[in-house]
C-alpha cells in the first residue's frame, strides 16, 4: 500500500511530501516541524479505529465526520491554525482523505473533510450487516456477542480486503523523562482533567500497561521469546536491568539499586521508549502496519547507545514486522542507520555474512534502502535526504557537518600556526 501524506501551509510547514515506507527519518533542527509531520501522519492512521468505532455506535455520516474533525482539533489545538488557509491530504493505497482550512474575512479557519464515495458506501454497508446481526439471536455475554460479530462482519472483513485498516500506530513523545517521578501517582494523572498534551497523556497509559505488562507471567511467557532476543541490547542502552517493584521503576546495575527518579536523564528518557518497544511489538505479532511514531530516540544518549537504539529498532522491525516514523536532532542516528543499509548491500553482494556484520557492529538487523524514506525541512519545506545513486540517507548532511567542524578547526589551527 503506497502512503503519502502533503501539507501546505499548515502551522510552520509550507510545503511538505512525505512517502511512508517501512522505516521513515525526518532530521533536522529544532521547531522546524518535524514533530508537526510526525503527528499528522500518526493522525490519519488513526483514522481507522474512528472509523470502525462509529460502525459500531451507528453513526451517520455526519457524526462520522465530526468524530474526525474533533479528534483533529484535539490533536492540533485551534489557536495555532486558526485565521489561516492550509491543505493536509493523506493517500492510503485507494483511500484519500483531505482535510482544508478556509480563513473567513472575521479570521476563522473553517474546516472541511472529504475522502472517496467508495469509502462512505464501505462504510454504510458495515454499519447494516453489524446492526443487522446485533438484532439476531443473542447469547448470556452481550459483551462477547459485539466482539464476535465486530470481528467476523466488520474488522475481519475490512482488514482481509484493505491493507488500510490494518495494524495501528503508537506515538513515543519527548520529555519522557516527565514519567519518572510520577511513578505510583500516574493513575492521578492520567485521570486528571488537566489540560494535557494528548499524544504525552496517551504514551502515559501505554507506558504503564507496559510495565505491569512486564511483570505479568502469562505475557511475559508469550512474549519471551522476543524479550529475551532484545533483552541484553535494552539493558547495553539502559546501562543496567529493569525492575517493577511496590509501583515504583528501579533499575539494578553493578550490584546497586536506584530509583528512576534518581537516575540520569538518558535513562529517564529512554526507559518509557525502551519498555514500549520491548512488550508491545511482540504482544500484537506481524501486523504489517503497526507503526510507532518516535520523536528523539537519541534524547540524553551517548553516541554508542544511540547506535543501539538503532539496532535494537532493526531486530524489532525484522522480528515484528513493524514500522517506524523518526524523528531526530542527531547525525549519529543517520549515520547508524547507512550502516545497516550498507550492510545489506553488501551481504547482497556475498561480501559479507549476517555473523560477520554482527561481530563487527554488535547485535542488529541489516535494512534494505529501499525500505527508508528519509526527509529534512529546510524553512518548511520538506527535502528528500535518501540518495538513491549512493545508497546513503543524508549524505551531504553529514559531510556538511564534518565540513563546518574541520572549517573551524583548520582556521583555529592555522592562526596557532602564524603566531
Amino acid at each position: 500500500m503506497q502512503e503519502i501524506l502533503t501539507v501546505k501551509n499548515f502551522v510552520v510547514i509550507k510545503k511538505a511530501e512525505i512517502e511512508l515506507k517501512k522505516i521513515n527519518i525526518i532530521i533536522g533542527p529544532q521547531a522546524n516541524g518535524k514533530s508537526l509531520l510526525a503527528k499528522l501522519t500518526y493522525f490519519f492512521k488513526s483514522i481507522p479505529a474512528i472509523f470502525i468505532e462509529s460502525i459500531r455506535s451507528l453513526d451517520s455520516k455526519r457524526e462520522l465526520d465530526a468524530g474526525i474533525l474533533s479528534q483533529f482539533e484535539s490533536r492540533f489545538p485551534r489557536y495555532s491554525w486558526d485565521g489561516t488557509s492550509f491543505t493536509i491530504q493523506y493517500v492510503a493505497g485507494e483511500f484519500t482523505f483531505v482535510i482544508e482550512g478556509k480563513a473567513s474575512k472575521k479570521g476563522k479557519t473553517q474546516l472541511k473533510l472529504s475522502y472517496p464515495e467508495s469509502l462512505l458506501k464501505l462504510f454504510n454497508s458495515k454499519k447494516i450487516s453489524y446492526k443487522r446481526k446485533r438484532e439476531g439471536p443473542q447469547s448470556d455475554d452481550p459483551f462477547m456477542d459485539d466482539w464476535r460479530i465486530m470481528s467476523k462482519y466488520v474488522t475481519g472483513p475490512l482488514q482481509a480486503e484493505y491493507d488500510f485498516f490494518k495494524g495501528q500506530p503508537i506515538f513515543i513523545p519527548a520529555s519522557r523523562s516527565f514519567f519518572a517521578n510520577l511513578q505510583k501517582n500516574i493513575f492521578t494523572f492520567l485521570a486528571s482533567s488537566l489540560e494535557i498534551d494528548l499524544f504525552l497523556k496517551d504514551f502515559g497509559r501505554m507506558y504503564e500497561q507496559s510495565k505491569r505488562f512486564y511483570t505479568d507471567p502469562y505475557l511475559v511467557t508469550r512474549s519471551l521469546p522476543v524479550i529475551e532476543r532484545h533483552k541484553d541490547l535494552v539493558e547495553s542502552i539502559m546501562s543496567g536491568t529493569y525492575k517493577y517493584e511496590d509501583d515504583q521503576d528501579w533499575l539494578i546495575s553493578k550490584g546497586r539499586k536506584i530509583n528512576l527518579a534518581n537516575a540520569s536523564s538518558g535513562q529517564q528518557e529512554s526507559l518509557p521508549m525502551l519498555l514500549v518497544l520491548m512488550i508491545w511489538p511482540s504482544l500484537r505479532g506481524s501486523e504489517p502496519n503497526d507503526m510507532y511514531f518516535i520523536e528523539e530516540p537519541e534524547a540524553h544518549l551517548f553516541p554508542t547507545s544511540q547506535s543501539r537504539v538503532v539496532s535494537l529498532l532493526s531486530r524489532i522491525q525484522h522480528d515484528c514486522s513493524s514500522s517506524f516514523f523518526i524523528t531526530s536532532h542527531s547525525p549519529y542516528i543517520l549515520s547508524a542507520f547507512n550502516n545497516l543499509i550498507l550492510a545489506q548491500d553488501t551481504i547482497d553482494l556475498g561480501r559479507i555474512s549476517i555473523d560477520e556484520f554482527i561481530k563487527v557492529n554488535g547485535p542488529s538487523q541489516p535494512i534494505k534502502f529501499e525500505d527508508v524514506s528519509a526527509y529534512t525541512i529546510d524553512n518548511g519545506v520538506s527535502n528528500p535526504i535518501a540518495d538513491p545513486e549512493y545508497r546513503m540517507i543524508g549524505a551531504d548532511m553529514l559531510d556538511g557537518i564534518s565540513e563546518h567542524f574541520e572549517r573551524v578547526m583548520n582556521t583555529l589551527l592555522s592562526s596557532e600556526a602564524e603566531q
